[in-house]
């Protein structure tokens, strides 16, 4: 992570709204997040990234 990357700064603070600290939340947002930068090509989890992934999860309205 590069803390000057405004993109990775709102990725990260994207998993903690979304994890709320769950840690076995975050593990399956990464499992997700995974298989969605595989799938797409990309190497850079950005907050579109975590929303998609989020998007698959079934983790209740935030």
């Amino acid at each position: 992570m590069d803390e000057a990357d405004f993109t990775d700064a709102q990725a990260v603070a994207t998993i903690v709204r979304i994890t709320g600290g769950n840690f076995r939340l975050l593990h399956r947002l990464f499992v997700q997040i995974e298989r969605i930068l595989r799938i797409n090509g990309l190497n850079v989890i950005t907050d579109d990234v975590v929303e998609a992934a989020r998007s698959t999860l079934v983790i209740g309205v935030n």
